[in-house]
């Protein structure tokens, strides 16, 4: 029996890149968390697609979660990027190359007064013919109730 991976749902055609061999500057390391801040109506203009699944993790069937925490500007920059939780390190380096590609610039300016300091779950999970990965139980766990999905599908050939 062979077994094939394909990927469903949104991809993007931008690499991932680590960040991890850069020094980190945090600009806002005093800042609160504002959990949930993104699901707020103020922000509901602002197109957040899920991050492209890792080839590596498709060909190796790994599904995972990563958190990022994040400073957003009243300028709509994105400073301060940070995993929070990851269980592998290619999902933390797609989830922190998505955000920054998120359409900040056509959000209206000043949309918050002040920078504001929030954080997003992506999961990665294969979707089965049976259920949607939405709605199963993971055996993995990353903290954050603002979650993004980035699906694939399991088809396997006889």
């Amino acid at each position: 029996m062979k077994s094939y991976l394909i990927l469903a749902g949104s991809l993007l055609a931008f690499g991932c890149a680590s960040t991890a061999d850069k020094p980190m500057t945090l600009e806002y390391a005093d800042l609160s968390v504002s959990y949930d801040e993104l699901k707020t109506p103020k922000w509901q203009q602002l197109e957040r697609f899920p991050a492209r699944y890792p080839k590596k993790a498709v060909i190796q069937a790994t599904e995972g979660c990563t958190t990022i925490e994040y400073v957003i500007t009243p300028h709509n920059e994105i400073k301060d990027i940070q995993v929070v939780a990851s269980t592998h390190p290619v999902f933390a380096d797609a989830a922190k190359e998505v955000i920054t590609h998120w359409h900040w610039n056509e959000l209206p300016q000043n949309i918050t007064d002040k920078a504001v300091k929030t954080q997003t779950r992506f999961d990665f999970c294969f979707d089965t013919p049976e259920q949607s990965c939405r709605t199963l139980k993971p055996n993995y766990s990353c903290p954050s109730r603002d979650i993004i999905y980035s699906t694939g599908t399991r088809i396997v050939k006889y």
